[in-house]
């Protein structure tokens, strides 16, 4: 007889309604920026879907819901445009936004979250740029 995984449990208290909220405000501010704007708007074609996509990501990642099935070190190593001095702007820019959209809790959960997530995808894109024989530079 087949037993079923057990269930994991929410990293933390958010709302999908949140998620969704934090992911629209977040890239709003993201197209206006002066760093990031032109990346995301040379690699996004619809907003819409992108956004959804993230919001599908972050679900999965903190609510355990199934739903994104993408592989972002893979889609951020493809995009030569993206480079790893692009993750501090980006990081502050989702911090900032964070605290404004979420409860200071949720907030910070979900900010460190995504630090962790951002440093360990800009360390592998410049270790696999580098061709990965090379040590890493740390910051």
């Amino acid at each position: 007889m087949a037993h079923a995984p057990p269930e994991r449990p929410r990293k933390f208290d958010i709302s999908t309604a949140e998620i969704r909220r934090l992911v629209a405000s977040f890239y709003a501010r993201v197209r206006a920026d002066a760093v990031l704007g032109p990346v995301f708007d040379a690699a996004v074609g619809d907003w819409a879907a992108h956004e959804e996509k993230i919001a599908a990501f972050w679900r999965g990642a903190i609510l355990r819901e199934p739903g994104y099935d993408g592989n972002p070190m893979q889609m951020h190593l493809a995009n030569a445009d993206i480079r790893p001095e692009h993750f501090p702007v980006w990081l502050a820019l989702f911090r900032d936004t964070a605290e404004r959209e979420l409860a200071p809790e949720t907030a910070r959960a979900i900010a460190d979250l995504a630090d962790r997530i951002g440093k360990g995808l800009s360390y592998g894109i410049e270790t696999f740029r580098r061709g990965g024989s090379l040590p890493p530079v740390l910051a």
